[in-house]
């Protein structure tokens, strides 16, 4: 069955409210924010999120941001640990170019205000570049050093704090809050804007340089999750009904230790993976510290490993969560070090230095995302994707931790950088993912029929998520994957629905089938009936052509002219 567009009313394409711009950025995380604070002030820019401003993945990233700057470090180290936590998937030249950037990019995040942890014995100016000597760098799973920019443990909320700042303060940046993006608007086989749900009306904004996805993952896939509600792969749907390639989109990553507070004692919480770097154990039901049994690096295995290792053992005692277990540490460090987890857990009736914390896995980063070069261009010419959105091929198979921040900050420059300088003939605009690998055909993908007036549809949702929680998640075979694709296309095919439903509709469909063809497990992706990793897959991506039919957003008068600021 051919996938149809979302439908769109016409008439209401052409009596909508039209704006202008140079640049529109959808998403204000740290990927978008850093694409429009790199670009030059003459340049107008619309900054559009479907939330408030501030509200994003970014703001609840709790461990840091990794960064090869500490004494004993350098760019080839962290290129080492970013391929082995990638599983053989990742893509070693844009890799390079997230390492070989990091620190430049790092300097340029503290001139525009944020505040990492300084080292208690700090040495020189609060302007020195010597940030081995001047910051508190920790250490994270299957990093080789201590390399961890951080905030506390809420290191993403003071990056979305000062970058806000600084976007509101740049001049010719339009904000459009609480403003959802509906469709890409493409001429002739070109992005030129993108048309928008904001209070109760449809408003197209025309970018002449080019339009930006930074509006994150898609964490709402599933049951448990530690990303906020705005986490529906809107970014990845909109792409694909514009024509994009796509890519990986069969890897997930579950963060092992989500908070599981007992009944009625509070929501789960992400506890960072930063615990278990400063040194705390994970244990069963029956109070065995059980890691060393599954990987020799113990707790700072990565995270698929440590993940798994944790369902197994939930599953093999009969027990809803592992513990957490820092009883063994500094008590006054542990509330020091971590200051939000550390209150989250007292909400929950817990103490996280004396109690033993329930914890369990949840659905946390997506690997996969809009397929896109090293400077951040999709296939689609106009348009680029940076951050979550994306799939740059850095993070492979298994994100390594506090990598998806550098990400974001690093590609969100570049695509800065194309921008502003414009056209440049020696860079061609790809016309096929870079990455290699090979192409998946989405067929019997059911679009549903989309109202952007109608209420968010729960029910929906809920199935959703139980549906891929069951058979999508941290473990799969193809029995449940075929399953759930025949579960999900009956729920899209069974009445209208709002936008983001409808965007979490599609990708359920999409991820199913890119891990029902994928027959091994790597990294995130783990297959019971093809439990070991294939050799000849190593390094080959899972790649989906985007929708070839035009959707009705595509519909503009050739020479219209539209209202500007």
């Amino acid at each position: 069955m051919t996938p149809a567009p979302i439908a769109h009313d016409a008439a209401s394409v052409e009596t909508a409210e039209a704006l202008s711009c140079d640049v529109a950025v959808i998403g204000s995380g740290i990927a978008g924010l850093s694409v429009v604070l790199n670009l030059p002030a003459h340049l107008r820019v619309a900054l559009i999120t479907k939330s408030a401003l501030g509200e994003s993945n970014t703001r609840y990233a709790q461990g840091g941001l990794a960064a090869p700057v500490g004494a004993d470090d350098d760019p080839a180290l962290h290129l080492r640990d970013t391929l082995a936590a990638g599983a053989g998937l990742v893509d070693e030249a844009a890799a390079r170019v997230l390492v070989s950037e990091a620190r430049e990019a790092v300097t340029w995040l503290i001139a525009s205000g944020t505040r990492f942890d300084e080292r208690i014995d700090a040495a020189g100016s609060p302007d020195s570049a010597d940030y081995a000597a001047r910051y508190d760098l920790a250490r994270e799973a299957a990093h080789s050093r201590r390399r961890v920019l951080h905030s506390g443990d809420a290191t993403g909320a003071e990056i979305e704090r000062a970058l806000v700042e600084a976007a509101r303060a740049r001049p010719g940046t339009r904000i459009l809050e609480r403003a959802l993006a509906l469709d890409l608007i493409v001429r002739a086989g070109a992005c030129i804007g993108v048309e928008l749900w904001r209070e109760g009306r449809r408003v197209r904004v025309l970018a002449a340089r080019g339009v930006v996805l930074a509006n994150g993952g898609a964490g709402q896939l599933w049951l448990r999750t530690s990303n906020p509600s705005g986490a529906t792969g809107d970014g990845i749907a909109l792409a694909w009904r514009a024509g994009t390639a796509l890519a990986d989109l069969e890897f997930a990553q579950f963060h092992p230790t989500v908070l599981m507070p007992p009944a009625g004692a509070g929501q789960p919480f992400l506890i960072s993976e930063a615990v278990r770097g400063e040194g705390a154990y994970l244990r069963n039901m029956a109070g065995e510290r059980f890691m060393p049994r599954y990987h020799a690096d113990a707790e700072l295995a990565p995270r698929d490993v440590v993940a798994r290792a944790i369902l197994r053992e939930m599953l093999a005692g009969g027990s809803p969560a592992a513990f957490l277990d820092l009883r063994h540490l500094d008590a006054d460090e542990v509330y020091r070090r971590f200051p939000t987890i550390s209150a989250a857990c007292r909400a929950a009736a817990l103490d996280l230095a004396t109690d033993l914390i329930p914890v369990a896995p949840a659905a946390h980063y997506y690997m996969g995302g809009v397929a896109v070069d090293a400077w951040a261009r999709t296939t689609v010419p106009g348009l680029y994707a940076v951050g979550e959105v994306a799939c740059t091929g850095v993070h492979g198979a298994n994100r390594l931790a506090s990598n998806s921040l550098l990400e974001g900050l690093v590609f969100g420059r570049r695509a800065a950088r194309l921008i502003r300088e414009g056209d440049d003939p020696a860079r061609r605009w790809p016309t096929a993912p870079t990455l290699p690998g090979a192409t998946l055909a989405l067929a019997g993908v059911v679009m549903p029929t989309v109202d952007p007036s109608l209420a968010m549809d729960e029910a929906a949702r809920d199935a959703v998520r139980h549906f891929m929680w069951a058979r999508v998640s941290l473990l799969r075979d193809a029995e449940g994957l075929a399953r759930a694709q025949n579960e999900l296309r009956a729920l899209a095919g069974a009445h209208p629905t709002d936008p983001e439903t409808a965007n979490m509709l599609f990708l359920a469909q999409a991820v199913s089938a890119a891990a029902l063809a994928r027959h091994e497990s790597r990294g995130g992706h783990f297959r019971t009936d093809y439990p070991e990793h294939d050799p000849l897959l190593d390094g080959r991506h899972s790649l989906v052509a985007g929708q070839s039919t035009a959707t009705a957003a595509s519909v503009l008068e050739e020479g219209a002219v539209y209202a500007t600021r």
